[in-house]
């Protein structure tokens, strides 16, 4: 790990992320800031979309240090205006998080918690990574690429994702919708090239991972390394709500690559073609549909940890 030393840092908050002491957390956050000695600016979204057009403005003008404060989906749209500035750019960026979301999975993998804190502390003690970042291509015209830093999938995951409502009213939300949806899901035929590795049935769905985490402590992908190269694909049988049920605490215990109902690759690059098209999802955003091919860029940003 190496040191990172440069102030200030933007923190772009969003106030609407997770919870709704959203900008308590806030305050609390930037006194524990203050109490380390980081300096931090702050500017705060003002609707979906808007962390990235902020992030997009604050490198244009020369920032390098960005903080974003909430969940998965606030962190994937700064990540959106860091990668679309371009990889020389890019590359000169530090991105922190402060976990302040529903899920904050991402942050998870890191080793970053909701306390103050730990935020700040990890914030001030500059430890960085080089952080693979996974970009998604669509097949439809025009569709731009989509970049994201934890999990992408096709399917189930991304069906549920559609459902969940805004502000996410709590943690067991994504759970408690799945189980319903299941009851009448439909799983599409699926092919899937990882590689020179080709897997088609019908699946539940396919995850595609860069970290380990997504939908609220899910342990999807425990194999996954940040900065390896590789994406890990974790695609899940068709199963029925009395199926799926047992497997629940393996997900959780990141116990489920030994499933025989789960399928696991590893790969620098993926296409999921599905019949029907299906929806794909990104860090919990919805940027398009299948077919979609999934690649990394590799150890492109540089990102605090808390380990």
């Amino acid at each position: 790990m190496e040191r990172s030393t440069e102030v200030p840092w933007l923190a772009i908050v969003n106030p609407a992320s997770g919870r709704a002491d959203a900008g308590r957390s806030w305050r609390s956050i930037e006194r524990a800031l203050q109490a380390v000695g980081v300096q931090c600016d702050m500017i705060r979204t003002q609707g979906p979309g808007h962390a990235g057009d902020l992030a997009a403005r604050a490198i244009a003008e020369g920032r390098r240090r960005l903080l974003a404060v909430g969940g998965d989906g606030s962190v994937n749209e700064v990540l959106q205006g860091i990668m679309n500035a371009g990889p020389d750019v890019a590359a000169k960026v530090t991105l922190a998080v402060a976990p302040n979301g529903t899920g904050n999975d991402w942050a998870r993998s890191l080793g970053i918690g909701r306390d103050p804190r730990d935020i700040a502390a990890a914030v001030a003690a500059g430890r960085t990574m080089l952080h693979d970042v996974g970009a998604i291509d669509f097949a439809a015209p025009g569709a731009p690429r989509h970049w994201f830093i934890n999990v992408a999938g096709a399917g189930f995951d991304a069906l549920v994702t559609e459902r969940v409502p805004r502000p996410v009213p709590s943690a067991f939300t994504y759970l408690g919708i799945a189980l319903r949806e299941l009851r009448s899901y439909r799983a599409p035929e699926f092919r899937i090239t990882a590689d020179d590795t080709t897997l088609e049935g019908r699946f539940l769905l396919a995850f595609v991972a860069n970290a380990r985490y997504c939908g609220n402590r899910m342990h999807v992908a425990p194999t996954a390394r940040m900065d390896d190269g590789l994406l890990d694909v974790v695609a899940v049988d068709a199963l029925s709500l009395p199926q799926a049920l047992p497997k629940l605490g393996k997900l959780y215990a990141g116990r489920l690559l030994g499933d025989p109902a789960i399928h696991h690759l590893r790969a620098a690059r993926v296409r999921i073609e599905t019949r029907p098209d299906a929806a794909v999802q990104a860090d919990g955003q919805l940027p398009g549909r299948t077919p979609a091919e999934f690649s990394l860029e590799p150890r492109a940003l540089r990102v605090i940890t808390g380990r």
